[in-house]
């Protein structure tokens, strides 16, 4: 809590054009790297009895397209150490491949198809894949982000994504975000969700604070959604988002 204090009071006593980072906390904003640049981010999820570490790199193709890798869910626990799963779901860590791809309708609508696919074992394929639909409301500079997704049960685990308990519906959802700018050029308001009783059915809700034009610090709050396996945590994101 010391933590998230700190962070907090780094954000609001500090008050170059501000851009939107590639991801909220955990649902893909559907910004594209710019082509030839690259794009990080460091998440740390503080949890009661440990933390755990999400990381992303991406690289920007061009013609709205980017590819990258990820390494997901390395988590510490206080007592027991490092963990390590290759036998129960979600298996954790992973190494996965990214990539998505940007359509632009006009200047406030746009579509982005991505996924996520990671390898576990050499052996078992692990997937996330996503269609977002973003509208940009330029008089109010505000950004709303709506989708679906597919998970396979190593990637998120074996509970249901939505309404559904069986067959292959019972791997898609919904996921959701919104981005309000708050200071010009500083400051952003953002919260997103992903619905399931899953490992990552939840939503979190804080402040990204442009410390430079390219380098964000993001502090948010984790809250479980009904009945999922998630955790409440406190969210801390490091990101390098080169400029559009």
């Amino acid at each position: 809590m010391r933590l998230f204090l700190f962070v907090c009071s780094l954000v609001l006593s500090s008050l170059c054009k501000v851009e939107a980072q590639q991801n909220l906390f955990n649902v893909p904003s559907s910004d594209i790297t710019p082509k030839d640049k690259i794009f990080f981010q460091q998440q740390v999820n503080d949890f009661t009895n440990g933390f755990q570490l999400n990381s992303t790199f991406s690289y920007g193709l061009g013609s709205d397209f980017e590819c990258g890798v990820n390494i997901l869910g390395l988590t510490y626990d206080f007592n027991d150490g490092f963990l390590y799963s290759d036998s129960i779901v979600p298996y954790s860590p992973l190494i996965c491949i990214n990539a998505q791809k940007k359509i632009k309708i006009n200047e406030r609508l746009s579509f982005a198809a991505g996924t996520q696919i990671g390898f576990h074992n050499e052996h078992t394929l692990t997937s996330y894949i996503f269609l977002n639909t973003v509208y940009q409301f330029h008089n109010t500079h505000s950004k709303l982000i709506s989708g679906i997704y597919y998970s396979s049960d190593g990637f998120f685990g074996s509970e249901s994504r939505s309404f559904f308990e069986h067959g292959i519906a019972k791997n898609i959802g919904i996921q959701c975000g919104i981005e309000q700018q708050i200071i010009k050029d500083k400051l952003l308001f953002q919260a997103d969700l992903i619905t399931g009783k899953h490992t990552m059915g939840e939503n979190v809700t804080g402040f990204a604070y442009f410390i430079t034009p390219l380098w964000i610090l993001s502090a948010g709050y984790q809250t479980p959604l009904f009945n999922s396996t998630s955790q409440k945590a406190i969210v801390l994101e490091l990101t390098y988002s080169p400029e559009q």
